[in-house]
């Protein structure tokens, strides 16, 4: 399934846990309330260890033979695979990804909107909602760590900084140009390294937040006429691809005029464009850029819908909107 969370078969529910909110998919456990991290473990079927093994090759004499520096990763409670790692990977547990935030909450302290478990259990994922929010133009901007782990060998352990906003539900990626706004804890060093990094991630998520903060505070205040605002949706909007055939150029020259038509619609006339603070601003142009792709624009189904606003090219294009804004100011 396009989802891949991990559905536990000796409980007999899905991987996943989340806060108030039905997710897009629509499975897992809902709760009324932020979650500690025992409920989040408990809730999202966490509660599993990793281990490793010797990987071996059978001869065609039927001997296993060890494969020097290889293991296989696997969950200690089913004893499914996960992959294939060399020996100097350090396995961080489950448990282990939760003390990454130990440096940020106190013991106990409900702070996580998600957490969910995807695959067979090669890959988990967690959303902790930091507790100073700020407020532009009247909107309160919620901020959080996105933090996932594997436990495949195919990534480290990463966390970034993810902000919300309210009006229109639509979460934007933290995308600063020139500033980093993510970290990634190498499974080859140790406990103690990665406290290191969760505090050299609060002082990132410090500096992040207050020069985000700045730089929105400037889009409210950055007056644009529709002449304006069409220039910078079609510098957003424009695709990077540009076709050797005029025929294919001609009809995405089409969609690009249609697709700006629709965001100068929704940046004019949408409910959450009309405050005094997005009406005629660069913050309500920016912000339009979200909305047309979580609003306006149709997808195959939510799947798609999910993929494309965190992954693909609707990603791609808040992103986009944002450094544009930035050239701008």
């Amino acid at each position: 399934m396009a989802h891949e969370l991990n559905y536990n078969k000796q409980r007999g529910s899905w991987s996943f846990a989340s806060h108030s909110e039905v997710a897009w998919h629509g499975l897992g456990q809902i709760v009324d309330k932020a979650m500690t991290t025992e409920e989040a473990i408990q809730l999202a079927n966490l509660d599993y260890e990793v281990a490793k093994t010797q990987v071996f090759m059978k001869t065609e004499g039927g001997i296993d033979v060890p494969i020097e520096g290889y293991f296989s990763t696997y969950r200690t409670d089913n004893d499914d695979a996960l992959g294939m790692v060399k020996s100097r990977y350090e396995i961080v547990q489950n448990r282990d990804a939760f003390a990454f935030f130990d440096t940020i909450i106190d013991s106990g302290e409900a702070i996580f909107e998600t957490a969910g478990v995807l695959g067979k259990g090669e890959r988990i994922f967690l959303i902790a909602k930091l507790p100073d929010d700020f407020v532009i133009g009247g909107e309160k901007i919620e901020k959080y760590i996105l933090l996932t782990n594997s436990h495949d060998g195919s990534s480290s352990v990463i966390a970034g900084l993810t902000h919300v906003r309210v009006v229109c539900n639509n979460t934007l990626q933290a995308a600063l140009q020139g500033l980093e706004n993510k970290v990634s804890i190498s499974h080859i060093n140790g406990a103690q390294n990665r406290i290191k990094e969760a505090s050299k991630l609060m002082g990132i998520a410090s500096t992040y937040s207050y020069q985000v903060k700045e730089l929105f505070s400037q889009m409210v205040d950055y007056k644009m006429d529709e002449e304006q605002y069409r220039n910078y949706f079609t510098r957003v909007l424009t695709p990077e691809y540009v076709s050797r055939n005029p025929m294919e150029n001609k009809e995405a020259s089409t969609r690009l005029k249609n697709l700006v038509d629709m965001t100068m619609e929704f940046a004019l006339t949408h409910p959450t464009q009309t405050t005094a603070e997005s009406n005629g601003t660069l913050w309500g142009g920016y912000n339009a850029i979200s909305g047309i792709y979580n609003y306006v624009k149709p997808y195959k189904n939510s799947e798609d819908k999910f993929n494309n606003q965190f992954f693909g090219n609707a990603n791609k294009k808040m992103i986009k909107s944002f450094n544009e804004a930035v050239v701008l100011l």
